[in-house]
């Protein structure tokens, strides 16, 4: 009935390790603040280290019984709890020491920082195992990790690659790479939870204090896939609810994995699984709307000016060179205020000219913009005389020319752009061809007629 005091008790570590790093800290800071006026502080140094004592001894009791009941591996303790003993003995010793001393005693700031640098390499210890080695440096940039001594590699959700994925190893390209995102927090070397080691596959042979997590060929009875479906408020739900969950389909793929025997070596073609089952992991090469270029980023005084002069200007994204450039507050914007983009004609990858007094003649400058992607002549007064000259804007993807007079006679010029997928004629002579179909880009006409419905008739 009482079984539960002991890991209770190890539970409130965490609390109670800031209490001596507290009181430790504050009498050294005395210490080295008193000077000439020890004597007067010198009670409250005696009382600060014996409290740092005392909390101290009672932390690295309930650090140990942690060990005992959260399934940490000695080695990635031992040293953390031999500095908390030391810590204590030193912090009762400095108290003695004191209270027996009627003067300032000798080497007394040599004592104390020494205690502070067992105090820091005990709390530092401490947090490796809490949080891992890699705490302070898995921030640092890649190269910085590998000099320091680090290693760069991190639990990646699973990917597989779409062609050949029946070549892939079941556990080592699939398995594995699920339990070390989910459950190798818990179940490691380090951290044996349960007595049960989750990051090799000989580990996951071996099982727990509860024995085999396996039963070849049989998930429903295999602890492995049968914790992680019950439901979450369940205490035999792995992960704690508290955890990252695994997603449905890589449960579905632990599954697999036990039914067709769970071999370290068998590839997932040799499983006889359903494709659906790796279709959810298959690698998605997303490519880049805008052009991925090297470009010099525009000082932020130059995007200030253009914004005084009542461009809207803003980055496509932090950090990114590509600006997105629009005369939204600025409808006076003509042919011969062109110049005012030339610092920024290398940035400019979204353009709107909607609404603004802009003609044909300005489509040659336009013309000049290497990287634009989305140009909008919404509002204008083009007719699409010039239209040509945007065969230059080989990045050019979307084009707006709602509300022109752009025919698609004059639209057809750009027919075979290399990069042009789309463009909006609302509103336009363009909208009202039948030639639209044999454009080698898509057209929106945005003439669109919804089918009635029997409900359109209902009269309330």
């Amino acid at each position: 009935m009482i079984d539960f005091i002991f890991p209770l008790v190890g539970r409130f570590h965490p609390i109670l390790v800031h209490l001596p790093i507290g009181f430790l800290v504050f009498g050294v800071i005395l210490i080295f603040w008193a000077g000439k006026k020890y004597s007067i502080y010198s009670p409250i140094i005696q009382l600060a280290f014996l409290l740092g004592g005392i909390s101290a001894g009672f932390a690295s009791i309930s650090g140990f019984l942690q060990y005992q009941g959260e399934g940490y591996g000695w080695d990635s303790v031992k040293f953390h709890l031999i500095l908390g003993i030391l810590t204590t003995l030193l912090s009762f010793g400095l108290w003695y020491h004191l209270k027996k001393s009627v003067a300032y005693p000798a080497y007394l700031k040599i004592k104390a920082a020494t205690l502070l640098v067992i105090l820091t390499l005990t709390g530092h210890l401490g947090g490796n195992i809490t949080h891992g080695d890699d705490y302070f440096t898995e921030v640092l940039p890649p190269e910085l990790q590998v000099f320091l001594g680090g290693e760069t590699s991190k639990n990646e959700p699973l990917e597989l690659p779409e062609d050949n994925w029946e070549e892939v190893e079941f556990y080592a390209g699939a398995i594995q790479p699920i339990l070390d995102q989910n459950c190798k927090s818990c179940h490691n070397p380090k951290k044996l939870k349960g007595e049960l080691d989750l990051s090799t596959f000989k580990g996951i042979q071996k099982g727990g204090e509860d024995g085999a997590i396996l039963e070849s060929g049989n998930p429903e009875k295999s602890s492995l896939f049968t914790r992680l479906v019950l439901p979450e408020d369940d205490e035999d739900h792995m992960p704690p609810k508290d955890k990252r969950q695994p997603r449905k389909e890589e449960i579905e793929l632990i599954k697999a994995w036990i039914a067709s025997g769970p071999s370290e070596n068998a590839k997932l073609g040799e499983a006889a699984i359903n494709a659906s089952l790796v279709t959810p992991f298959f690698k998605k090469n997303e490519i880049p709307f805008y052009p991925v270029i090297e470009v010099a980023k525009l000082p932020q005084d130059s995007i200030s000016k253009l914004r005084e002069k009542g461009f809207f200007a803003e980055q496509i994204k932090k950090d990114s060179p590509l600006l997105k450039v629009s005369c939204i507050n600025f409808p006076t914007f003509s042919d011969s205020d062109w110049q005012m983009l030339q610092s920024a004609k290398d940035q400019i990858v979204y353009l709107d000219l909607t609404g603004t007094a802009i003609s044909d003649v300005v489509l040659e400058e336009i013309a000049s913009l290497p990287n634009l992607t989305v140009l909008k002549l919404n509002q204008t007064g083009i007719n699409g005389s010039s239209l040509g000259k945007l065969v230059e804007n080989k990045n050019l993807k979307l084009l707006y020319i709602n509300n022109t007079q752009v025919t698609v006679d004059k639209l057809s010029v750009l027919d075979g752009h290399p990069s042009l997928e789309k463009v909006f004629a609302f509103d336009s002579p363009a909208a009202d061809s039948e030639k639209s179909s044999l454009l080698s880009f898509y057209l929106e006409t945005g003439n669109l007629n919804l089918p009635p419905l029997p409900t359109d008739t209902i009269v309330y």
